[in-house]
């Protein structure tokens, strides 16, 4: 893990990087996303998010017991000035330590460790009122992210300036621009990323813009959450498309149009089940998914 501060000579706030990091740790008791959203098993939701390049997982522990977290995710397409976008996901603090600014410490470093543009979706006002009191602001028309399509969504810009930074908090400079160079490096090996902006029509279709599937709404089972983003399941291909193994000839595709994330119902060769969609048009069209862990591709023709 990379430790980014710590608040009030007591709390540490790393940036996890491994599941396995998990294992020396305790989950403290949590309440919001357990009532509303049936996420009971705190533990097992952290190891799949840091198993996927797109999510930054920030934690505060005390001395073994992990008692607020922050989770965003990295949307897939640059901004119009060409500046990477993160979406915050989701931020929760132990009813133990509530109102002690603790969440607005967890947010700051999220946003100081991601190097870019900020978005979330509050679920209430409430949530909305917290974001908007941290500087998130109603997009406008001049906003570098085309939030059009998603209503609902509040933009901070990458530049924000904090004039309230918690006394408390105690920040390792070393740390976040380590965190900041860890998540660089991620996007750039990423199978789904892409650095070219949206204004550039002529490469990016209008739906290059899709969000990165509901990081929450994926990892629960039994709640299915939509509280961002309407729920982007699919079906893995039907028995009757015919996959092309050992590769597809790269002249055959006239293009490829990023979809979304997809759970397959087999591994890639080296364990992964996560991949990237792809949907691949020309002389053989069809859907083509990218293994997020090793970049395999799996091709699939569509039915005739």
């Amino acid at each position: 893990m990379i430790e980014l501060a710590c608040y009030d000579g007591g709390l540490r706030i790393s940036k996890l990087e491994y599941p396995y990091e998990l294992d020396k740790l305790k989950i403290g008791r949590f309440e919001y996303f357990n009532k509303h959203l049936g996420m009971s098993d705190y533990a097992g939701n952290f190891r799949s998010w840091l198993k996927r390049q797109s999510v930054t997982l920030i934690v505060g522990i005390d001395d073994v017991t992990i008692n607020g977290w922050v989770m965003t995710e990295r949307w897939k397409q640059n901004a119009k000035d060409g500046r990477s976008v993160y979406v915050l996901r989701a931020i929760e603090v132990s009813p133990f330590i509530a109102r002690k600014g603790i969440g607005k410490a967890l947010f700051l470093l999220s946003f100081k460790a991601c190097p870019g543009h900020m978005l979330t979706k509050p679920v209430n006002s409430i949530a909305k009122a917290f974001f908007l009191s941290l500087g998130f602001q109603e997009p406008g028309k001049n906003c570098p992210v085309d939030l059009s399509s998603y209503p609902g969504y509040l933009f901070l810009s990458e530049g924000y300036e904090f004039h309230n930074v918690p006394n408390e908090l105690k920040m390792s400079k070393g740390g976040i621009l380590e965190c900041q160079k860890d998540i660089s490096i991620k996007d750039m090996f990423r199978p789904a990323f892409s650095s070219v902006s949206i204004q550039d029509a002529g490469v990016v279709s209008a739906k290059e813009t899709t969000l990165i599937r509901d990081a929450i709404q994926d990892s629960i089972s039994k709640a299915e959450p939509k509280t961002e983003v309407e729920g982007h399941y699919v079906q893995s291909p039907s028995p009757t498309s015919i996959p092309v193994q050992g590769g597809s000839d790269p002249t055959a595709f006239k293009s490829r149009e990023f979809l979304k994330e997809h759970k397959m119902m087999s591994p890639c060769g080296c364990g992964e089940y996560l991949t990237h969609k792809y949907a691949v048009s020309g002389t053989s069209p069809g859907f083509l998914f990218v293994c997020t862990a090793c970049g395999k591709e799996r091709y699939f023709l569509k039915n005739s």
